[in-house]
């Protein structure tokens, strides 16, 4: 049985390398993009940018209410009112309020830079032309089956590598933003629309009482509409700041971690053929 498997080779080894043949004349011809920018990629590559985009716009929004945030209550520390027999200074009350809206600034600000980078990513993995590396791997594919076996089957595995790699460029940004809009829209786009409209309007109201007339004139009515405001206003930072870490930098990190790590386990040898013994492999 063995032996007439072995004389089966040689007719193998041809359809083998004419099949390698049409393909690298159609790589030669058409190039990398015609291969890998169809209808179905190009939708693919649509919805990763559409996605990326919104993250980008929701996160930049968010960063600019935390500016402004920022610049309403630094106006409101300069106050100090007597709502009853003392005096109580904004500016001491309203401090920590202001470094946890200052570091929510950061936040996003860096959620921003992020979301940018996986753009980047995203953009040179779709234009960049491959072209030349599949060729390659065609090639080495077509000199692996005319070889010895112990030389073929390790120009075959470095093929087999190169062609991941190829892949893992071309697809891998795209799929993981079809993940993660998939679990933002299916676990975090409701809690983030609450989240970014409740502090909208409690922006409003700490604004509304920066520029008060009688923020002075009744001071206990504005400190018990301060202190409310200031309230939700926690709630709603501290809410934001934990989506969207998580979406735009520990669930990209996890994907990305979980990609290389299916990699790692794809480039693993793959088991020799029989024909090829253990010690011409090492």
């Amino acid at each position: 049985m063995t032996q007439h498997r072995l004389n089966k080779l040689p007719l193998r080894k041809t359809g083998f390398s004419l099949l390698l043949l049409v393909c690298l004349m159609l790589v030669a011809l058409s190039g990398w993009s015609s291969l890998t920018h169809n209808g179905l990629t190009a939708e693919f590559d649509q919805q990763g940018h559409a996605y990326l985009d919104d993250t980008l716009v929701k996160a930049g929004a968010a960063f600019v209410v935390a500016r402004a945030l920022n610049a309403a209550i630094s106006v409101l520390q300069s106050f100090t009112l007597t709502p009853f027999i003392g005096q109580v200074s904004l500016g001491e009350v309203l401090d920590p309020i202001n470094d946890l809206v200052e570091r929510f600034s950061w936040v996003m600000l860096a959620v921003t830079v992020a979301v940018g980078t996986q753009k980047l990513l995203l953009e040179i993995g779709v234009n960049i032309d491959l072209s030349l590396p599949l060729l390659i791997v065609l090639g080495l594919l077509l000199v692996s089956l005319w070889l010895r076996p112990a030389q073929g089957y390790r120009l075959a595995v470095l093929a087999y590598r190169l062609l991941l790699l190829c892949l893992l460029i071309r697809f891998a940004v795209p799929l993981a933003c079809s993940i993660e809009e998939a679990v933002a829209a299916h676990f975090l786009a409701a809690q983030q629309t609450v989240a970014m409209e409740g502090l909208s309007t409690t922006q409003s109201e700490i604004v509304a009482l920066a520029e008060a007339d009688d923020l002075i004139l009744s001071p206990k009515e504005n400190l018990a509409k301060l202190q409310q405001s200031s309230a939700r206003l926690v709630k709603y930072v501290i809410s934001l700041m934990t989506l969207f870490l998580f979406e735009a930098l520990l669930f990209p990190l996890l994907l990305f971690w979980g990609l290389l790590k299916i990699l790692r386990f794809a480039v693993q040898l793959p088991p020799a053929p029989a024909y090829v013994s253990s010690r011409e492999i090492n």
